[in-house]
């Protein structure tokens, strides 16, 4: 899956995410590359895919969300 998605949108979604649900990301983002436990009982959702820069020089850019117990986004990077 390639995720294509500008700085804007990605401000925007972050911007207002915090204490809305987190379907509002896989929504609009779709599955995320995988979910882990945040040690307080809800989960960090983490978005990755390769960006390639040319020249055969690639980086993983990832984002990250966590959800509490119910869903709702406390925090992201």
């Amino acid at each position: 899956m390639i995720l294509t998605f500008g700085c804007s949108s990605i401000d925007k979604l972050v911007q207002d995410g915090i204490g809305q649900p987190i379907s509002t990301v896989t929504d609009r983002w779709g599955p995320p590359s995988r979910v882990t436990p945040d040690g307080r009982g809800g989960s960090v959702y983490i978005w990755e895919h390769w960006v390639d820069r040319g020249y055969g020089d690639r980086y993983l850019w990832s984002t990250m969300f966590w959800a509490d117990s119910n869903g709702m986004i406390y925090k992201w990077r």
